[in-house]
């Protein structure tokens, strides 16, 4: 026995076709005699309409591909404020960082009329034409918010107890989570987006985006499509001012009735530049978010890889094989007293990249390049030329360059310097003081790379030299490097 099931219209008289190959009639779009297809962003679980875009084909019949490019990026796991990338202004509420996350109103007893608390990065972040501006940022709340409370978090400047003049934000309130929009200090424009803050779950991570195009701003949580605003007609773009930067923001707008009241803890913040292929290189994407020299998460502020006093020069010292007496640092100014020829290597400049751990993480660093300057000081050249062969070695696990590689699987394996001669320094006989060797100029190709905990060093061999007091050789060395 069999059954046979066919498709009918709706008023029960048509009856659906299929053809010699048993495949069903389908008529497309009469007008281009084809389908159209759209991709699914959002199904529209929360706005109530599904968000649809066509895909667009290249002259040459290629999908067209946008590529991202990373414009920011920054992790609150260290416990101390990164001043390198943020910028911090408070009344009386406070802000610290532990356990992972930025602790806004950290004490959670902050109630008088007027106290704030922000984060705004020193960067901004311009609009490029027609390529979306993404913010991206991760975040929990440990209670509701009451009257009077207000969180912001977006592109803006912050501006103590108000909200900023021009920029696009989340904002948190007893109104609820709307999605904000301002335009050189003009009406705020709002779309609702969590109606009610108590239904937002308390203490638990959520992914916070803003896309930011150049007529419409899209308000994502958790790769669901909460809300648009589009931008108003007699506005050329979003914000007037075109570039801003990324700022996280508590305040009271006046008395607050609790206490303690609502903390709210950002874990992670990231801006990207969509759909347009910047070719920035990935070294410039990397210090663009702070991973070059001005110093890392978890690490002294400044400039930790170089040895630069504003008022004094070091003292000058002995260098040696086995420690960094000359400092411990990759880059600036080292003084050498005037060596002996010898066949043993001695170290002018050594830095560890940090090991890094739950409140640092560890960054790989990449050297792209290095400028070795040496300058005679003290006592003229005496008696023989003053030559040195220089390397640069990385790699290894001790500041020693005695240190050894470790045999196949032997227990805490260690790893012994590896070697790039870069170049010769030389003085001849009676150079003067202030007598400048030929610098030296090495880029690699190929990055030298430093893992976390590992030694990268500026070394030399003293293949002529005479030990004469007073004589001194001051180093000047310049790296070229970021982190990733």
């Amino acid at each position: 026995m069999s059954f046979q099931q066919k498709i009918v219209g709706s008023a029960g008289t048509n009856v659906a076709e299929v053809n010699s190959s048993n495949e069903l009639k389908v008529v497309g779009d009469k007008t281009r005699n084809s389908a159209t297809v759209f991709c699914e962003n959002d199904p529209g679980t929360v706005t109530g309409f599904p968000l649809l875009r066509s895909p667009e084909v290249s002259q040459d019949y290629r999908v067209r591909v946008g590529t991202d490019t990373v414009l920011f990026t920054d992790t609150f796991n260290a416990t101390a404020q990164n001043t390198g990338n943020w910028k911090h202004s408070f009344s009386t509420m406070t802000m610290t960082q532990s356990a992972g996350f930025l602790n806004v109103n950290a004490a959670g007893t902050s109630t008088a009329s007027g106290n704030y608390a922000y984060l705004q990065s020193w960067r901004h972040f311009p609009l490029m034409g027609t390529a979306p501006l993404a913010v991206e940022l991760t975040g929990q709340i440990t209670a509701a918010p009451t009257a009077n409370e207000i969180f912001m978090a977006g592109l803006g400047v912050a501006t103590g107890a108000a909200e900023p003049v021009d920029g696009v934000w989340f904002e948190l309130s007893s109104a609820g989570l709307k999605g904000c929009l301002r335009y050189n200090s003009g009406t705020t424009e709002k779309v609702t987006l969590i109606a009610n803050p108590a239904t937002i779950a308390l203490n638990t991570n959520s992914k916070y985006v803003l896309v930011i195009g150049e007529r419409e701003i899209e308000f994502w949580i958790d790769d669901v499509l909460y809300g648009t605003l589009n931008v108003p007609a007699p506005q050329g773009q979003p914000f007037i001012t075109t570039a801003l930067p990324v700022f996280i923001q508590k305040y009271n707008s006046a008395l607050v009735g609790s206490s303690p009241n609502m903390i709210v803890k950002v874990g992670d913040i990231s801006v990207t530049l969509m759909d347009l292929a910047t070719n920035m290189t990935w070294a410039n994407q990397m210090a663009s978010s702070g991973l070059g020299m001005q110093g890392l998460n978890g690490g002294t502020m400044g400039s930790p890889q170089v040895q630069w006093a504003n008022t004094a020069l070091p003292t000058a010292a002995a260098a040696t094989n086995t420690t960094a007496a000359l400092g411990a640092f990759l880059g600036g100014i080292f003084q050498m007293n005037a060596p002996a020829t010898s066949a043993t290597d001695v170290i002018v400049a050594s830095y560890q990249n940090p090991a890094g751990g739950v409140n640092q993480t560890p960054r790989t660093m990449k050297l792209r390049g290095i400028k070795v300057d040496c300058v005679n000081s003290g006592a003229a050249v005496a008696t023989t030329v003053t030559t040195f062969a220089v390397e640069v070695a990385w790699g290894a696990t001790n500041v020693s360059l005695a240190t050894a590689e470790s045999t196949s699987f032997a227990n805490n394996t260690t790893k012994a310097r590896r070697i790039q001669p870069i170049g010769v320094i030389s003085f001849p006989v009676g150079a003067a003081v202030g007598a400048a060797a030929t610098p030296i100029q090495f880029n690699f190709e190929a990055p030298l790379v430093i893992n976390p905990g590992e030694f990268v060093q500026v070394i030399a061999k003293i293949l002529v030299g005479t030990a004469t007091a007073s004589e001194v050789f001051q180093w000047i060395i310049s790296p070229n490097l970021y982190h990733e």
